[in-house]
């Protein structure tokens, strides 16, 4: 049937009832209603003149067809993806009612249409019932075989498994991360046999959807992040970045994006970080995000973080007292909404903001509330990274009777946890714990606590690949006070060695 009769035959369909619908839904309308003299000329049987028949009547007729429409499924005042489709599974509905299958039959491949491109792996399933529910009533020789629709079905049911299987690995591996924050070798390879057996395949060839891939690249960006191996993480990460948006929700950029910085942060490229941060902070800006508050909370802490700690590492003061001030204000904003596992993440950066341009008052305000909440069993990493900082305090302090008695207390602490972990992170803290502690005893003196403190610090690095977030504090801390210079002077000394090394 051509188009062309799809829009009398479905006005000469309407019931009465339907007719009073779509004259309240039409008065409520406030835009210009010429369409509406079309529909009373077909209603009354009226043959239009055929200089009518050009561009703007032909889109005044498709209006008037999708105005009916609305009018008979209530469809809401939604223009995301997701309304779209709702919107023609319900008129392709109406119409099967109205026993219009062929006006039913065009609506579903419009829809079908949206769900392939946007790998809408439900919706595409529930419009392909809609598809063989037409069939039965109408079987035109131009509809495709019945064996195509069930060779979909079957490939749509594979990749909705496959994709359920990514999104529930992709959150076992995110749980580790927000509880341990960095992982120790057996824990990680322990993970990573977990996640295989959850069903995580070699590489993203054997994935055969965007969406899959996306979870894939996360994953595994995720999963290295947690085992120290900042490249492979920040690798994935960029892979993650090179796939197309156009079917993943907003929010799952968001989340993505915002991790791609810290990867590339962990990596020391802070050139990146930075870039990427700004990149988000104008887009959500635009709305591309929406204003919702988590939202606005989520990206607050994210640059929070990843804006103060490459500026720390820089050397930028100024960008870091504008970052303070900024988050200070952010904070006191936001107040209790800041879970307590952020909280201790912006205590991370915020100790080494203050300690880096010399306010120890306020940085160990934050070491104490790192240290003091390790029972909460959040973020085990940064509660022994406060450790290193507020032995580092101590020592500035030159309160060598009270470095000997908290030193002693964090180097068995880390001996004990060597003793269980065997893990190169423990292992390396508790040798630093034992200089600081060889100090403070007087075995060994300022200079060659430092030197040995540096021989440890830079074989860690380089062990890591040339740079590691946590450590390379320490090791500007070190340096600085080898050589007599602040912090910030130091930090900037360092940059061309150290930052924005890896592509």
């Amino acid at each position: 049937m051509a188009k062309r009769n799809f829009l009398k035959d479905l006005i000469k369909s309407l019931t009465q009832g339907e007719l009073k619908k779509f004259s309240f839904y039409t008065k409520n309308i406030s835009s210009p209603k010429s369409y509406l003299e079309i529909f009373n000329d077909i209603r009354k049987n009226k043959t239009a003149k055929p200089k009518k028949y050009d561009n703007k009547y032909a889109q005044q007729r498709r209006y008037l067809y999708n105005i009916i429409l609305e009018s008979m499924v209530h469809r809401a005042h939604d223009e995301t993806i997701e309304g779209k489709v709702f919107f023609y599974i319900k008129s392709a509905n109406f119409l099967l009612r109205k026993q219009l299958p062929e006006q039913a039959y065009d609506i579903i491949n419009k829809a079908l249409t949206l769900v392939r491109k946007y790998e809408m792996f439900g919706y595409h399933l529930a419009i392909l019932d809609l598809e063989k529910e037409v069939r039965l009533f109408t079987n035109p020789s131009n509809y495709r075989p019945d064996n195509e629709i069930i060779e979909e079905e079957k490939n749509l049911i594979n990749y909705q498994k496959e994709l359920q299987t990514l999104k529930l690995i992709f959150s076992h591996i995110r749980n580790y991360k927000k509880k341990y924050g960095f992982i120790d070798t057996q824990t990680w390879l322990k993970l990573r046999d977990e996640v295989i057996e959850m069903g995580l395949l070699p590489d993203e060839h054997y994935y055969k959807t965007n969406k899959a891939k996306f979870y894939f690249f996360y994953s595994q960006a995720l999963l290295h992040l947690l085992g120290h191996q900042f490249r492979d993480a920040y690798h994935y990460g960029k892979k993650i970045m090179d796939l197309p948006k156009t079917n993943l929700a907003k929010s799952k950029i968001l989340n993505a994006e915002l991790d791609y910085s810290t990867f590339a942060l962990e990596t020391g490229n802070t050139q990146v970080a930075l870039e990427t941060m700004s990149n988000i902070k104008k887009a959500f800006e635009r709305g591309e995000y929406g204003f919702y508050e988590r939202t606005a909370l989520q990206i607050f802490y994210y640059l929070s973080n990843n804006e103060l700690l490459s500026y720390a590492f820089e050397g930028e003061k100024d960008k870091i007292i504008e970052k303070l001030e900024e988050i200070e204000n952010g904070m006191a904003y936001w107040g209790d909404k800041i879970p307590l596992e952020i909280k201790i993440i912006l205590a991370t950066a915020l100790k080494l903001g203050y300690y880096a341009i010399g306010n120890y008052k306020k940085a160990i305000k934050q070491i104490n509330l790192i240290i003091q909440n390790k029972k909460s069993g959040l973020r085990l990493d940064a509660y022994e990274d406060g450790l290193m900082y507020y032995m580092m305090y101590i020592f500035d302090k030159n309160d060598k009777a009270f470095l000997e008695n908290e030193a002693r207390k964090i180097y068995y602490y880390f001996k004990y946890r060597d003793l269980e972990s065997k893990n190169d992170d423990v292992f390396t803290k508790k040798n630093l714990a034992r200089l600081f502690l060889q100090y403070a005893m007087y075995k060994i003196d300022k200079n060659k606590m430092l030197t040995e403190l540096k021989t440890l610090l830079t074989e860690r690095i380089e062990r890591y690949g040339g740079f590691m977030e946590i450590e390379y504090p320490y090791l500007i801390w070190t340096n600085s006070r080898l050589q007599n210079k602040d912090f910030i002077e130091t930090a900037r000394e360092m940059t061309k060695t150290y930052l924005n090394k890896i592509n």
